[in-house]
């Protein structure tokens, strides 16, 4: 796993960013970094977590990994860049369980 301390400060700016945000009614969307309730010592990455509801009871998940390489990216760029993957997501979801798009 790469040095994370030098990104410390953008990782916790993801956090609040998306935190604050809301991606949709059925989307749901969490930065998990070390020392996250959800962190895996065996995790290799930061990462975004997104989950889409179908209904209450349940939801696809993916986990977009932050590897350092994206974590070099201008925070407004790697903002834009996890957004795209998630409407990305979405319209996956939307797709193999509506036939919409």
């Amino acid at each position: 796993m790469a040095d994370l301390g030098k990104y410390e400060s953008k990782l916790l700016a993801l956090k609040e960013i998306f935190s604050e945000r809301q991606e949709g009614p059925d989307t749901e969307v969490k930065v998990v970094i070390p020392g996250d309730e959800e962190w895996r010592e065996n995790n290799k990455y930061p990462y975004v977590r997104v989950r889409y509801y179908l209904d209450k009871d349940r939801f696809e998940e993916r986990k977009i990994d932050l590897h350092e390489s994206y974590l070099e990216k201008d925070i407004k760029d790697l903002v834009n860049f996890i957004e795209h993957f998630i409407q990305e997501f979405e319209m996956e979801i939307d797709q193999a369980n509506y036939g919409g798009g």
